[in-house]
């Protein structure tokens, strides 16, 4: 029977709560450090700024990588412009990064439109603690999944759910434990429960917090 424990709180002070060697995958969005703001949704409405994404926000790494068993696995989303950033702390974390994957949204986003590429895909950083083996068949280190568009999303940085379940399933044992410690939207935490693997999340947001609760338990 799966597990699904759901915090509201800062990452940093509930992780410290989470066991030692404990989650089989730790899954998880964090703030980029790309100060991002949402285009405008409506006339009416535009999302917040993320909060904590004025630098890359890799403080909660050390304790992902204590809770995690041996064998444990890391899928960390990033930016192209802070990839080598994440990928160092990462490492200085304990882990070893394995492959760079990325996600192919389909469909391009804005940035600046004169002077650079259409930007069209993320960087997901893949690492590992200790000796760890593939539960299934090798997953390819591309994944193509079509990006929510503006109107629908119910955050700014909403992942769809279908390539956070070929993530998941990708990295994660059969009945395993999946942690998120950014929660957002609920994604990965939907994509978790929906496929049988116990889930543990935290969120800063109050509003976050109540709308991926209320995804997830839907789920």
């Amino acid at each position: 029977m799966i597990k699904i424990n759901l915090m509201k709180g800062d990452c940093l002070a509930l992780i410290k709560t989470v066991p030692d060697l404990s989650i089989d995958s730790v899954v998880t969005d964090p703030p980029y450090g790309m100060d991002y703001q949402s285009a405008w949704r409506s006339e009416e409405k535009r999302f917040k700024k993320i909060a904590n994404d004025k630098k890359p926000f890799i403080w909660f790494l050390h304790d992902a990588f204590r809770v995690l068993k041996d064998g444990g696995s890391l899928i960390c989303f990033s930016d192209w412009k802070n990839q080598e950033a994440w990928k160092q702390a990462i490492e200085w974390a304990g882990f070893t990064v394995k492959s760079q994957v990325i996600w192919n949204r389909e469909h391009h986003g804005m940035g600046d439109l004169a002077g650079s590429f259409a930007p069209m895909h993320d960087i997901i950083w893949f690492a590992v603690k200790g000796n760890y083996k593939l539960p299934g068949k090798r997953p390819k280190s591309v994944i193509s999944s079509k990006r929510i568009g503006g109107d629908k999303l119910v955050h700014p940085n909403e992942k769809p759910i279908d390539l956070m379940e070929e993530l998941i399933k990708s990295v994660t044992p059969e009945n395993g434990s999946v942690l998120d410690p950014f929660l957002g939207s609920g994604a990965t935490g939907i994509a978790a429960v929906k496929n049988g693997f116990s889930f543990t999340g935290f969120e800063k947001s109050e509003e976050y917090f109540e709308l991926a609760k209320n995804r997830i338990e839907k789920a």
